[in-house]
């Protein structure tokens, strides 16, 4: 039997509180709580603690990553109909990226789950179309932030084939050009540090360059209509490139990919002024 959300708040407000394999279980159901107390500070805050401590297991670490990986976690209720199950899939992945943190430092998952990261993560992000951030009553969605976080702890862990995950920057790339919905609560930041954690991995500048290049020039050759979706690439692939020039051009002082940039949005300005 589940807790209620009021007694499951009222029992993770305790100060010397242990987490054991039920409590665990009522943590996860609850994670997608639409009580930004108990999901936020409550379930993901103990959780994230928990496992970063010496106290927390394998097979605690076997039971969430095979939660999130389930249709309970990081795939509930994708294509349907359902306004509120972006919590649930968003911080099931917010605990995936501790989870892989601490895993790179202190080897806890079972060896078989590295086989089925890469195309699981990317999986979900192709499927994923809710883009919500800060959501009115219930708090943060921002499933893309969050998804980014698991990319960035996953492009730095020592099991992480680096190479292989240029479909996920192409999907991300893809995200925050789209024409459906305004991005307002910092996802290019979260996105754009976990690929500079692929680029100090190896990924090369030119490869990235490349990803970029070939959606923004598709879509410079369109007619301009100012149309709304339209006016929506504008504004988020130009805050996509104003936020990877700084970023790179701070971390990289000798890097020619911010001058790259500066001409991509030359050509959007040249389009579209």
């Amino acid at each position: 039997m589940y807790l209620t959300e009021d007694q499951l708040k009222d029992h993770l407000q305790q100060v010397d509180l242990e987490i054991s394999e039920v409590l665990l279980e009522q943590m996860l159901h609850h994670i997608g709580s639409l009580d930004p107390v108990l999901r936020d500070e409550l379930i993901y805050s103990r959780l994230a603690e928990w496992i970063m401590s010496e106290k927390f297991t394998g097979s605690s670490a076997e039971r969430i990553a095979s939660f999130v990986f389930s249709q309970d976690g990081l795939f509930y209720h994708l294509a349907q109909t359902d306004e509120t199950a972006v919590f649930r899939r968003s911080f099931s992945a917010l605990i995936l990226a501790v989870l892989l943190e601490k895993d790179a430092t202190v080897h806890v998952l079972a060896e078989s789950v590295y086989d089925d990261i890469s195309s699981q993560l990317l999986r979900y992000l192709n499927m994923e179309d809710d883009f919500r951030g800060f959501v009115p009553t219930y708090g943060w969605a921002h499933s893309v932030a969050h998804i980014a976080d698991v990319y960035d702890a996953w492009f730095k862990h020592p099991r992480c084939q680096i190479h292989q995950e240029q479909a996920a920057i192409a999907r991300f790339i893809e995200i925050l050009m789209t024409p459906d919905y305004v991005f307002v609560d910092e996802e290019q930041e979260r996105v754009i540090t976990a690929w500079l954690a692929a680029r100090e991995r190896g990924v090369e500048d030119d490869v990235l360059l490349t990803m970029l290049e070939r959606p923004i020039e598709g879509w410079l050759d369109l007619p301009v209509t100012w149309g709304d979706a339209q006016f929506n690439v504008l504004r988020n692939t130009k805050q996509l490139l104003r936020t990877l020039y700084f970023r790179v051009k701070w971390q990289d002082k000798t890097s020619t990919l911010p001058e790259q940039i500066e001409h991509l949005l030359f050509q959007i300005h040249q389009r579209y002024q």
